[in-house]
């Protein structure tokens, strides 16, 4: 395997992940702000939200016309769902960089250098879980949205892309256990 590519997947992928956490603690925090109602704040997010829509990956709230407990909520249930989303890719950075760093044989957990160890299949696994559950949680939250919003007034949309991205790694997983179950069998022979 290329050394230069694993390093600069390692940095890409280190990097991304801490984004992704400062981003589930600011989205905490704003859930937080917003839940206190303070007219002041409420006043900014309001005048920001006039004719907007509110969106982050696959989904999005549509803000015009949501007057102020709608309001209120549609941003809390946003910020709820970025903190989700944030954590879930955050958790996916981290195991893709745990996962070379593991196949690099620099783990405490590591069995060597090669990508076919049990705990490299169980990061791609849960990569693959957590890149399925984004759109589900995303799913849920339009429901929730809908259900306090109003149906009449709520517009709010989800995409499902990351599915088939989970389904690809989750049979990525499946790949690697059968190599991993082939590595142990040419060791038993020589």
């Amino acid at each position: 395997m290329n050394g230069k590519l694993n390093k600069a997947v390692m940095i890409i992928a280190k990097i991304a992940e801490v984004f992704m956490w400062i981003g589930a603690a600011l989205s905490l925090a704003t859930t937080i702000v917003v839940a206190a109602g303070h007219p002041a704040l409420m006043a900014l997010f309001t005048d920001a939200a006039e004719q907007s829509i509110l969106a982050t990956g696959g989904f999005s709230i549509v803000t015009a016309g949501l007057t102020g407990g709608q309001l209120t909520a549609a941003f809390i249930i946003f910020f709820v769902t970025m903190l989700i989303t944030c954590v879930l890719l955050g958790m996916v950075f981290r195991n893709i960089y745990l996962a070379f760093k593991t196949a690099a044989g620099k783990t405490k957990f590591s069995e060597g250098e090669t990508p076919f160890q049990p705990a490299i299949i169980r990061m791609v696994r849960e990569i693959g879980i957590y890149c399925i559950a984004i759109p589900i949680v995303e799913l849920v939250m339009s429901i929730i949205g809908t259900a306090v919003i109003g149906p009449d007034v709520a517009e709010i949309s989800v995409t499902f892309g990351s599915i088939f991205v989970g389904l690809v790694v989750l049979c990525l997983a499946q790949f690697f256990a059968y190599g991993a179950q082939l590595q142990r069998d040419t060791e038993g022979l020589v």
